[in-house]
């Protein structure tokens, strides 16, 4: 009996584990903001923890630049339309520096480590979805409004030296990583140090991105392995008058393929609505 006892016990604490992983948890919020924060933003609570994140270090520090709204930042969230909801809880080793620029929802099951020296900038509007490993040795930095979808990898370190016996020289093995404003790095991929990825790029799922693409134009889609421009002229409807306005039209002609995009429609359509 004792045994069934234990293993009723331990189903229902997991049942309600992964209850729990949806609901806003009060105290470690409390916790989390002010022990990562200084005090005159720790008391607006500006980071809302979900559920029961794994802390690993807590040496590091936190910091908003702009704005500090309560509850700008979700920690630990479901993010719609995900392909996985409650997977798990987030892991988190802070050692450095992460930086909110604004609004930012990191979800369910990722493993977000920041080292020592190492600074993690995160822009207005920012999403990180679900079973995504990010580590900034250096410095990392995603523009507002970026999306990484779920699985991504995005390191600035390898964290191994690698002789190079042709050119008898050992290479640095981080280096800075810099996303831009409106880019979408699909599901799947990889960046890796020393990538550059200009505003409003689309980096296609299960590519590797390991280099400088700041010459390429804005609205670029790059993929593969390794990433090269695949085309230009696409951006990601981040619009929700826009997508309520084609899906309406998808709904009402079921037989057709194709919204029609008038030629004298700005890019701008595409951008986040001013709330």
């Amino acid at each position: 009996m004792k045994t069934i006892d234990k293993l009723r016990e331990a189903y229902s604490d997991r049942i309600l584990k992964k209850l729990w992983s949806h609901w806003f948890n009060p105290l470690y919020t409390i916790y989390f903001n002010f022990i990562f924060f200084p005090l005159r933003q720790a008391i607006k609570f500006p980071v809302f923890i979900y559920g029961w994140p794994k802390l690993f270090s807590q040496f590091g520090t936190m910091e908003c630049i702009g704005k500090c709204e309560t509850g700008m930042v979700r920690i630990n969230v479901t993010i719609p339309y995900s392909p996985q909801c409650a997977v798990g809880n987030t892991q988190l080793n802070i050692k450095g520096k992460i930086i909110f620029r604004g609004k930012c929802e990191i979800g369910t099951g990722n493993k977000i480590n920041v080292e020592k020296q190492g600074i993690l900038e995160l822009g207005d509007d920012t999403k990180i979805s679900t079973f995504c490993n990010v580590s900034a040795y250096t410095k990392m930095s995603i523009g507002a409004h970026s999306r990484i979808a779920h699985r991504c990898q995005i390191f600035d370190a390898n964290f191994h030296y690698v002789a190079d016996f042709n050119k008898h020289i050992v290479r640095r093995f981080s280096r800075k990583i810099f996303i831009g404003e409106y880019c979408w790095i699909c599901n799947s991929s990889t960046v890796s140090s020393g990538a550059i990825i200009p505003d409003k790029t689309i980096v296609a799922s299960n590519s590797l991105v390991g280099k400088d693409f700041s010459s390429i134009p804005p609205e670029s889609i790059i993929g593969g392995i390794p990433a090269k421009l695949i085309s230009t002229g696409h951006r990601r409807v981040e619009s929700i008058k826009f997508q309520i306005k084609i899906m309406k039209f998808f709904e009402e002609n079921p037989m057709c393929n194709q919204f029609k995009i008038d030629l004298d429609t700005p890019h701008s359509i595409c951008d986040v609505d001013d709330i």
